[in-house]
């Protein structure tokens, strides 16, 4: 296995161009994702419980 530095992403800065952008879009996307998830989940759940506590 190759020793890396960290100069070595100094050495092909074409191969990181975008990447700020890119990671700040996958992090809206999780943000976007987790909302929507904790929206359905968290009624979802609720009614869930209550259909438990009623049948019980």
């Amino acid at each position: 296995m190759d020793n890396q530095n960290r100069s070595d992403i100094a050495a092909f800065p074409e191969l990181f161009e975008g990447m700020e952008q890119f990671i700040a879009e996958q992090a809206a996307n999780f943000k976007r994702t987790s909302v929507i998830l904790a929206a359905i989940a968290l009624p979802g759940g609720m009614l869930l419980a209550w259909l438990l506590n009623r049948v019980a």
